[in-house]
């Protein structure tokens, strides 16, 4: 009798651990659960932050940095979503250089001297760098999330952490192979402030793109910068770009393609890139 009575107790006491440890372990659950929504709820609220309209065009003073020389020039800044970003180089009014990229390349042009060049992605030093290809390069000028190789972003939120710090909260995706790729944003309004893509291996930089954003206004009912500074360090040389953009629209209406005359001679893309932005 003596034994079965210990062995009752043993019992009893091994159940309540169990319940207790059930217990506590449901409230762990539970409060990952909360966690885990609220960060996929801020995450959501950062995609929304997105433009809706198909095009966004606007007047630019665009300023260019490299190898200790600045170039400043007028221009415009012309996207539409998913096939084109075109930024024209103009000098009293002239055009003397225009970037356009698209989903299949990128095209330079130098109007001064009558060159081009049509290049890969992975031609362009800074864009190879950084891995980015159109879909990512769209992103950053139109401010938004983008996770390198996939087309939209809205469907890779679970790859994003999410560490809030004061008045900015960090979304880093971390599970790219070679880089890390950081998105710093407002916690009141949830609005990208800055993006920083650099290199995973702290003992060899490669190279690093940082792209903030400032000035925001009202487009088409949502959150758009009227400045936008790119800065490229690494690779042997860095180079930055500012946009400082007015009268943005969602303008539909003006050529998507850019003709190159038979005049014009071809070049190699670095070499004529350096050239058009004063190296």
């Amino acid at each position: 009798m003596k034994h079965l009575l210990v062995a009752l107790v043993a019992l009893c006491l091994m159940t309540a651990c169990g319940t207790t440890k059930s217990a506590s372990d449901g409230s762990k659950d539970k409060e990952t659960a909360r966690t885990e929504a609220a960060a996929m709820a801020y995450k959501k609220r950062v995609a929304a932050n997105a433009q809706t309209q198909t095009c966004i065009t606007a007047h630019a003073k665009i300023n260019v940095q490299g190898a200790g020389k600045n170039l400043s020039v007028g221009g415009t800044l012309k996207m539409k979503r998913d096939d084109v970003v075109q930024l024209s180089l103009t000098v009293l009014g002239i055009e003397v250089g225009r970037l356009e990229f698209t989903p299949q390349d990128v095209l330079i042009v130098d109007r001064v001297n009558k060159q081009y060049v049509r290049a890969r992605y992975d031609q362009v030093a800074f864009l190879q760098t950084a891995d980015l290809d159109f879909y990512a390069f769209q992103s950053l000028l139109w401010n938004e999330l983008f996770v390198p190789g996939q087309r939209f972003a809205a469907g890779q939120l679970h790859r994003f952490s999410v560490s809030e710090s004061g008045d900015h909260t960090l979304l880093q995706l971390k599970d790219a192979k070679a880089l890390d790729y950081n998105f710093v944003t407002a916690t009141k309004t949830a609005q990208i402030s800055r993006v920083t893509v650099e290199s995973k291996d702290t003992r060899h930089k490669a190279g690093e793109l940082v792209c903030r954003y400032d000035d925001f206004t009202r487009l088409g009912g949502k959150p758009f910068p009227q400045c936008i500074d790119l800065a490229f360090r690494g690779a042997g040389q860095d180079m930055g770009l500012t946009l400082q953009l007015s009268r943005l629209d969602n303008n539909a209406k003006w050529e998507t393609r850019t003709t190159i005359s038979s005049k014009y001679s071809k070049r190699d893309a670095n070499a004529l890139l350096q050239q058009l932005i004063g190296q």
